[in-house]
């Protein structure tokens, strides 16, 4: 059965039913030459994403990171190298990762926020590389609601993976914290460099660490994902990818995160981390909620969703993160 990547950061022990033959085509393939779908656009040609949603205050261009250049298999990300990076906390303690889509929203994982969980006992961090440690530009904030897709759950056990979480305070933008573009439905994804970000595992053994992982990962062409895992496990609402050869992929508590490539100079999120066979059978591509197939719903709601109501000046988001983050840290070894 396959996994959500949430929860528990230890391997489970699923079965490995790859046969020898399979195994060998995939080390046959060239990491590069993958289709994850057939669109319009060629590879080529350059394509132009806007984030005029009609909000209140100009809002920088979405994708243009600042700084150029361990999910399993992956390294330390330096600090401001994904500029649209969040965390999310339940009572306290990172569950989920996350991605700034604008000013009031962050993109994640509906499998992250469990229905039977109270929203209020969720925090959204930004601007944060090491969980134990607030950085100059971290910023934290309150949930104001969190609307799940409405095919979650209902033709897949984790189809419709996709979440949108509205904060009650707008997210204060600089070098280290900027908004990711979302991938257009028509949007070709092909020969393309990507890269997933996140606090998951970092070994098959289940060790962590709190510092943001980065690993790039080739798309694996749908055909083959759906050979992998069977023909009515991977819907069109999914894409998948993976590093067969050198057996990166992402982990449990990668859930939320962002799958994003380059276009043209301009990052792009294609996918969301959703689920797959664990991190302990990485020749198992991970599975991502395709950001194109939700690209309109996730405008939809973007652009006609009333912003929170403004509570009076009270505690700072950046104050509120150090303040957040330093609690979490002297309330981890109880939790042991």
């Amino acid at each position: 059965m396959a996994t959500a990547l949430t929860g528990p950061r230890t391997g489970p022990g699923e079965s490995w039913p790859t046969t020898p033959s399979l195994l060998l085509l995939l080390f046959l393939l060239p990491p590069t030459q993958v289709e994850a779908t057939a669109h319009r656009h060629p590879a080529s040609e350059e394509v132009a994403f806007s984030r005029d949603v009609g909000r209140t205050s100009p809002s920088p261009a979405c994708g243009q990171r600042h700084v150029q250049g361990k999910i399993l298999g992956g390294v330390d990300a330096l600090e401001g190298k994904w500029p649209w990076q969040a965390s999310v906390h339940f009572v306290g303690f990172h569950i989920c990762g996350g991605s700034i889509i604008d000013e009031y929203w962050i993109l994640s994982a509906a499998h992250c926020f469990d229905r039977n969980r109270n929203t209020e006992a969720f925090d959204m961090y930004v601007g944060l590389v090491d969980l134990n440690v607030a950085g100059n530009h971290t910023q934290w904030f309150e949930v104001n609601r969190v609307i799940i897709h409405p095919t979650y759950e209902l033709y897949h056990p984790v189809g419709g993976d996709i979440a949108l979480v509205q904060v009650k305070t707008r997210i204060v933008f600089s070098d280290s914290v900027l908004p990711i573009c979302i991938a257009p439905p028509d949007l070709t994804l092909w020969n393309l460099s990507c890269w997933a970000t996140g606090w998951g595992s970092i070994s098959r053994k289940g060790d962590t660490s709190n510092k943001l992982q980065e690993v790039q990962l080739p798309l694996v062409p749908f055909h083959l994902c759906r050979l992998l895992y069977g023909q009515t496990d991977i819907l069109p609402d999914m894409l998948c990818a993976g590093n067969f050869k050198d057996m990166k992929s992402a982990c449990e508590g990668d859930s939320g995160g962002p799958l994003v490539c380059e276009f043209d100079r301009t990052w792009v999120q294609i996918g969301v981390v959703s689920w797959g066979q664990g991190c302990a059978y990485p020749m198992y591509p991970t599975v991502f909620a395709r950001v194109s197939f939700f690209s309109k719903w996730i405008h939809h709601h973007i652009e006609n969703t009333p912003l929170p109501l403004q509570p009076l000046p009270a505690l700072s988001s950046t104050l509120g993160a150090i303040i957040s983050v330093l609690m979490t840290s002297l309330a981890a070894p109880s939790m042991l």
